[in-house]
C-alpha cells in the first residue's frame, strides 16, 4: 500500500483482532479461482495477496488454486499493519512492508476488498501493477439505493474505512483509468459471505437479496446492496 494510506492501518488499529474478516477468506478466494477457471490458459506460478490481513484469504487461495491444478512455486502475503508479523505458513511468506516498494514481481496480484481504503486508488492500482502481469481484484459495490438514502456511506469512512463509493461501471472505469486491461469480470455474492448476513438486518435481507441476484446480479448491486465484483485485469506491458 502508498504511504498515503492511513495510520488507521499502519499503526495496528484496524487489525487490533488480528483475526478479523477472517470468515469471508474462503468466500473471496472461491470467488477468485472460478474466475480463473472460466479463463483457460493462464499459467500462476507466483501469487501475492496484497493487503492480505489475516492471512485467511491468501491461505484459501493457495488451497484452491493448487486444487484447481495451477503449480504455485511461491506465494507471499504483504500488509502494512504490524499484526502481520504473527503470521506464519510452511509454504506462504507473509511479510509486513508496502508491497509498491518491493523488489518482487509475481504472476498474479490479488487485492481483495483493498482499492477502496486507499487514497488515490488510480496510483495504487499502477504501482501494484508493475510487479505483476495480472491483478485479480474483489470490489465492493457500495454505490446502492439501500445505503444512499440511509446515508450509510458516511459511516463507512469510519467503519470499515471506504474513501471511495463505485458501482459497477465505477469499478470497471477506475481500472482503465489505472491503464489495467479488464481480462473478465463476474458479480460476488458478498450477501452470502459470512459478514454479509451475521447482523439481524442482513439476515432478514438474505431471501430478498437471493432471489434479486438470481433475476440480476446488478440489480442487486444498485438496489438493496449486497453484491461486490471480482475482475481479473492485465497490466500494462511497460509496467512490467
Amino acid at each position: 500500500m502508498t504511504r498515503l494510506a492511513c495510520d488507521l492501518y499502519t499503526s495496528g488499529e484496524y487489525f487490533a483482532d488480528p483475526a478479523r474478516h477472517s470468515e469471508d477468506g474462503d468466500f473471496k478466494a472461491r470467488e477468485c479461482v472460478k474466475l480463473l477457471g472460466a479463463n483457460r490458459g493462464l499459467e500462476i506460478k507466483s501469487l501475492a495477496d496484497v493487503g492480505c490481513g489475516s492471512g485467511a484469504p491468501t491461505i484459501a487461495m493457495v488451497r484452491l488454486m493448487q486444487q484447481a491444478g495451477h503449480q504455485l512455486t511461491r506465494a507471499s502475503g504483504y500488509d502494512i499493519s504490524p499484526h502481520i508479523e504473527g503470521i506464519t505458513h510452511p509454504f506462504i511468506r507473509f511479510v509486513h512492508d508496502d508491497f509498491t516498494e518491493t523488489d518482487e514481481f509475481f504472476d498474479m496480484v490479488t487485492l481483495f476488498d483493498v482499492v477502496e481504503h486507499v487514497p488515490d486508488p488510480i496510483t495504487f492500482i499502477k504501482q501494484v501493477a508493475r510487479h505483476a502481469s495480472l491483478i485479480c481484484l474483489n470490489i465492493p459495490l457500495d454505490a446502492s439505493l439501500n445505503l444512499g438514502l440511509r446515508n450509510l456511506w458516511r459511516r463507512n469512512l469510519r467503519d470499515p474505512g471506504h474513501l471511495i463509493v463505485l458501482d459497477p461501471s465505477g469499478a470497471l472505469n477506475l481500472l482503465a483509468f489505472a491503464g489495467l486491461r479488464v481480462i473478465d469480470y463476474r458479480y460476488t455474492p458478498s450477501f452470502r459471505a459470512c459478514s454479509g448476513h451475521k447482523t439481524r438486518l442482513g439476515k432478514v435481507a438474505y431471501l430478498f437479496r437471493w432471489f434479486l441476484y438470481s433475476l440480476s446480479p446488478w440489480l442487486v448491486a444498485k438496489t438493496i446492496g449486497g453484491a461486490s465484483l471480482m475482475v481479473l485485469a492485465q497490466t500494462p506491458p511497460k509496467a512490467r
